[in-house]
């Protein structure tokens, strides 16, 4: 039994487009017919080119040359500038672009030297012409009142702000003319301008490309000039404004600059005047001072370590005082480096310490030989008492006392020469703080003066940043023609959208078009394919037909004969819907089983409409209707073919119980009893659609061959009636593709010409239904 091919991603769309290729020819010729139509419709326009150069270099920072004022703007603004409404508004105004005559080429002269006030009305307007009175009407539109009116000389428009007058020329001629026009707010023009305005600028280029894309070359050559012009004349002024701005800055920074300049000399020269008398630090050095610099400071600070060593000292006293409340410890005292001094309290407490020391040692010795109680031992210890309690405290209490007046002698002379030294920084800081605040403003001063001369310079030789490099040229070929475009456009688009429309038609196609819908929609093997047969039948000259018609009936008899495993062959052909060529299969599957030498037995089950008689010109009746009714017995229904090895039961007179006769158990017994004198017996159903028949039929056969139209069957309805066989306990061998063309995705179920069978066995004959 034949797998169902796998086919490629592009096989089913280029099968969609060769079975709608007349549709996809139709949408394209549309299409191309529509393109040119609106080729027809498109204007041409017409592009213009210009440059300009904007000066990228700062003079003011280049000494070499002449003095010039830097750039009024950066490369990258200039681009902003060229589209602002200041210069954009400017050309429309100057070229009247906000007037709309309907017929420019005859109005054009009547309108020369019409301008607009700062305020005005615009709209859709009529001017009436009456060349026999010399006098005009001007009227709104749509609305038809009357805005002005008079006669030849007078202003037109004066009430809806247009500055005009008529040329005399303009009622030259009879009868009344009529002029048509439109005026449109300058701004909405210039929007319009500005989206059409391109510039190109490659990076760190000094070079701005415009282009400009109008109908009319002319026109919008000469926009693209007077809007250069314009550019270049606004560039000027805004430099010469900037130039005189920057002057006028600098002269009031300047005047500003030598007022600070004037203060900061006179407070030097006064502070220089009240010092002339002292001395300082870098002034000029006196004979003899320059030795006795050294040696005041030197005093200074060895006066300030003696007056914090005596501090130090005053707090030891303290707090040794502080803390011995009936004497003073000797070892501690002689730790103050005040004691060892040579001032006369110190030496006074030291002789009150070695007095203490000596009267203790002599106790000790005393109390060697004698006791406490003895005379000489208790004068000892009075002594002893006396020094450490009264004596050491004492002269302690002196030199405190001889120390805080030295301190506080100290800290007057030390506070005295600190002032000293301290005024001569002070004044050397603050005169050095005036000169440097007269060489700041001196310097701020020099600087502004030169900008200032070189702002005067720049102001009188001022020229702008930027210059025409090319002026724009009206061309005479269109520069943008989209016809050609247009009309590729609708041919690519038209055979986009006819491809897309085939692809979308064979997605939405119900019926069976490919082998892979039969296992995925269907869930049935490919059993074999019947290639289409022509209308006339097949072509007796042409051997390619015949052969693979042979042969693909060849195939399918091969995987019915294998699907049965090894048994007699019975089997019901059938068909979802009608004239899906399940007869066809049918006559020709039993002549191929027939030719292999094999007993087959033909039976026409459409007691419906059965027609398999005519194909072999036998009788209709009597039939199986006949026998299954019991009016005919086997022998009577069974004819002969001229094929020998094949028979036949035509489908018997037509009733309308024959349904209930194809239920009956004489189907079954029928069945048996061929199978029993028959190798293969194929039986030919209705439709599944017509009803019970071919469920009956196929339940006594227990196989079914399913026949499947390509481009005919309809898949849900094929897959709905398939589903009832699920409860049915027949054996489903295939699907039998009938109607193929042998190309595109059915090209390899073709078969190799130039290996036919040379000698066929005559009497082998393709008929078709008719």
């Amino acid at each position: 039994m034949l797998p169902a091919l796998a086919t490629s991603p592009l096989e089913r769309p280029v099968a969609a487009v060769r079975r709608y290729k007349w549709l996809i020819a139709a949408v394209v010729m549309l299409a191309v017919a529509g393109g040119f139509l609106a080729t027809r419709l498109v204007t041409p326009l017409y592009e213009v080119r210009a440059s300009i150069m904007i000066a990228s270099e700062s003079p003011m920072e280049n000494r070499s040359g002449p003095i010039r004022s830097t750039g009024l703007l950066t490369s990258d603004d200039w681009t902003q500038l060229l589209k602002s409404f200041t210069i954009s508004d400017a050309v429309v105004r100057r070229l009247s672009l906000y007037l709309q005559p309907d017929d420019y080429a005859k109005d054009a002269g009547l309108f020369a030297g019409f301008t607009l006030a700062d305020r005005f009305v615009p709209g859709r307007y009529d001017l009436a012409l009456d060349r026999t009175s010399k006098r005009w009407t001007l009227s709104v539109k749509p609305s038809g009142m009357v805005a002005d009116s008079g006669a030849m000389g007078d202003p037109v428009g004066r009430a809806t702000g247009f500055l005009w007058i008529l040329p005399p020329e303009a009622f030259d001629g009879v009868a009344t003319r009529t002029v048509k026009f439109t005026v449109v707010p300058p701004r909405d023009v210039a929007v319009k301008l500005v989206s059409r305005l391109g510039t190109q600028r490659q990076s760190q280029s000094n070079f701005l490309l415009l282009t400009l894309q109008d109908s009319d070359p002319k026109l919008a050559a000469l926009i693209m000039n007077t809007w250069l012009r314009e550019f270049v004349s606004v560039a000027a002024t805004l430099k010469k404004r900037k130039l005189v701005q920057f002057g006028e800055t600098l002269e009031g920074q300047l005047r500003t600059a030598k007022r600070s300049l004037d203060s900061a000399e006179i407070q030097l020269s006064s502070f220089r005047v009240n010092t002339i008398t002292q001395p300082s630090e870098g002034g000029p050095i006196a004979a003899g001072t320059q030795e006795t610099r050294d040696p005041v400071i030197r005093s200074y600070f060895d006066k300030k370590i003696e007056y914090d060593d005596i501090k130090h000292d005053i707090r030891l006293l303290q707090r040794l005082i502080a803390t011995s409340k009936d004497s003073v410890s000797g070892e501690e005292l002689l730790q103050i480096r005040s004691v060892a001094s040579n001032s006369a309290a110190g030496q006074a407490l030291r002789t009150a310490m070695t007095d203490y020391h000596t009267a203790e040692s002599n106790l000790t010795v005393a109390r060697v030989g004698y006791t406490d109680e003895h005379p000489i031992v208790k004068d000892l210890t009075a002594q002893v008492t006396n020094l450490r309690r009264v004596q050491v405290p004492q002269r302690a209490a002196e030199l405190l006392a001889s120390l805080r007046t030295r301190a506080m002698d100290d800290s007057i002379r030390i506070a005295g020469a600190s002032e000293n030294l301290q005024r001569i920084p002070q004044r050397t800081i603050e005169e050095e703080r005036l000169r440097r605040v007269r060489d700041i403003t001196s310097g701020l001063y020099t600087n502004l003066q030169n900008r200032y001369s070189e702002a005067q310079l720049a102001e009188a030789s001022a020229t702008p940043d930027v210059s025409m490099l090319d002026t724009a040229i009206a061309p005479s070929i269109p520069t943008n023609n989209t016809a050609p475009r247009i009309l590729f456009m609708a041919i690519v688009g038209g055979l986009g959208a006819a491809l897309g429309l085939a692809v979308l038609l064979d997605r939405l196609d119900g019926r069976l078009r490919y082998p892979d819908q039969v296992g995925a929609d269907l869930g049935l093997p490919i059993a074999g394919t019947v290639p289409r047969i022509p209308k006339t039948g097949v072509d007796r000259n042409s051997p390619e037909q015949a052969y693979q018609l042979v042969e693909s009936f060849r195939s399918l008899r091969m995987s019915v004969m294998h699907s049965s495993d090894g048994r007699s062959v019975s089997l019901a052909i059938s068909s979802p819907s009608p004239g899906e060529g399940k007869s066809l299969v049918a006559a020709n599957l039993a002549l191929s089983f027939a030719d292999a030498g094999l007993r087959t037995a033909l039976v026409d089950g459409d007691t419906r409409r059965g027609a398999l008689h005519e194909i072999f010109g036998l009788q209709s009746t009597p039939g199986l209707t006949d026998y299954l009714a019991g009016a005919a017995s086997l022998s009577e229904v069974v004819q002969a073919t001229n094929q020998s090895s094949l028979t036949m039961i035509p489908c018997g007179t037509r009733k309308r119980r024959s349904p209930e006769l194809l239920t009956s158990s004489r189907l079954p017994a029928l069945v048996a009893e061929l199978r029993a004198i028959h190798d293969v017996v194929i039986i030919d159903t209705p439709p599944l659609a017509a009803g019970i028949d071919a469920y009956s039929i196929a339940a006594a056969t227990g196989g079914l061959l399913v026949v499947l139209r390509v481009g005919q069957t309809t898949r849900r309805m094929a897959a709905e009636k398939l589903r009832l066989f699920e409860r049915l306990p027949v054996d489903i061998i295939g699907a039998v593709l009938n109607g193929i063309h042998l190309a595109g995705e059915y090209a390899y179920y073709s078969y190799v010409p130039g290996y036919e069978a040379e000698d066929e066995e005559p009497g082998v004959e393709v008929r078709r239904v008719p």
